[in-house]
C-alpha cells in the first residue's frame, strides 16, 4: 500500500515540474520576444530624433504619404509608438501567461502576427519568439 502511494506522489510531482516547465517556456518567450521588440522600438525612436537635432545626421525616410501626413517624422514616431506597443503587449503575454494561458498566448500570438504583417524584416526575431511562446501556451491550456 505504501509503495503505491509513494509512486503515485512520484507521478503528481514529475507532472507538476512538466506543467511548470511549460509554463517557464512560454513566460520566457513571451518576455524576450517583449524585450526584443522594445528594443527595436527603441532603436526607431532614436534614429528618428537623431535626425531632428541641430548638426544631427539628415537621413532620408522611404516613407509614403500615410493618412494625408507626409512628414517622415510623423510617420517614424507612429511606426515607433506601434513597435512599442506590440513589444509591451508581448511582454503582458509572456507575464500573464503564468496564471492564464489561454488570455497570455493570445496576446503574445496577437502580438507576434500583428508585428510580421506590419514590419517584416524589423520584427522577424521578436516575431518568431512571440508566435512561439503564443502557440505553446494555447496548446498547454487545453
Amino acid at each position: 500500500m505504501g509503495k503505491i502511494l509513494i509512486d503515485s506522489q512520484l507521478y503528481a510531482e514529475q507532472d507538476n515540474r512538466k506543467s511548470y516547465m511549460k509554463t517557464r517556456a512560454e513566460t520566457i518567450f513571451g518576455i524576450a520576444g517583449g524585450f526584443f521588440g522594445s528594443l527595436i522600438a527603441a532603436f526607431i525612436f532614436y534614429a528618428t530624433l537623431v535626425n531632428i537635432w541641430p548638426g544631427g545626421a539628415h537621413t532620408m525616410y522611404a516613407t509614403s504619404s500615410v493618412f494625408g501626413y507626409s512628414d517622415p517624422f510623423v510617420i517614424m514616431l507612429g511606426i515607433g509608438t506601434i513597435t512599442l506597443i506590440l513589444g509591451l503587449m508581448g511582454i503582458a503575454g509572456g507575464i500573464l501567461a503564468k496564471t492564464d494561458r489561454k488570455k497570455g498566448g493570445k496576446l503574445m500570438l496577437t502580438a507576434g502576427i500583428l508585428g510580421f504583417l506590419l514590419f517584416f524584416w524589423t520584427w522577424i526575431l521578436p516575431g518568431i519568439l512571440l508566435t512561439t511562446g503564443g502557440i505553446m501556451a494555447i496548446r498547454a491550456s487545453e
